[in-house]
């Protein structure tokens, strides 16, 4: 980032950073920095207001904020991680059973996830081409730092195939 941009945030949703990145023109970046070989997007959300998940109502009452660390896919061979300012809102519906919920950006982020959907795609792709081992070797080439059961968990939430899909089998009478 050049130093007359410094201190300025850097609207993801339109110009350059955001044709590049798509997944991020929900928020707005504030600073990009680039320590010790990975790039850190310092992000926030403004829009007003957000929808309760239970009951729809929008809320504008802030209940409080906290940063959450997203993993996302590497950009120019550095791995990337999206440090996101979320919002805690309040519902305003009395009936309603959350009392408090986080903010979500729609295409970034969901319930509890620690990577970004960009990401979950390579991960899965990876995970259901190579599995465990080999897959965590490839994903370290390309600068993904991942564990091997991690890459198992694509796998095991495939389901099953029906068992009527096989009509035949053969069975090879000579085989040692």
């Amino acid at each position: 980032m050049s130093p007359d941009r410094a201190g300025q945030s850097l609207g993801c949703g339109s110009g350059d950073l955001g044709r590049l990145l798509p997944h991020l023109t929900g928020v707005v970046v504030e600073s990009i920095e680039r320590a010790a070989g990975l790039v850190t997007f310092r992000t926030s959300c403004l829009t007003f207001p957000a929808r309760c998940p239970a009951c729809m109502m929008p809320s504008w009452r802030v209940d409080g904020r906290y940063v959450r660390r997203l993993a996302d896919a590497p950009v120019g061979g550095s791995p990337v991680a999206i440090e996101l300012t979320v919002r805690r809102f309040r519902c305003l519906t009395t009936r309603c059973s959350a009392v408090t919920f986080a903010e979500q950006i729609p295409g970034l982020t969901s319930p509890r996830a620690r990577y970004t959907p960009l990401l979950r795609a390579v991960l899965t792709s990876i995970a259901l081409t190579l599995a465990g081992r080999p897959g965590a070797r490839l994903a370290a080439a390309l600068s993904i730092r991942v564990a091997k059961d991690t890459l198992l968990q694509p796998l095991r939430a495939v389901p099953e195939p029906p068992p009527d899909l096989v009509r035949v089998l053969g069975v090879d009478d000579f085989a040692p």
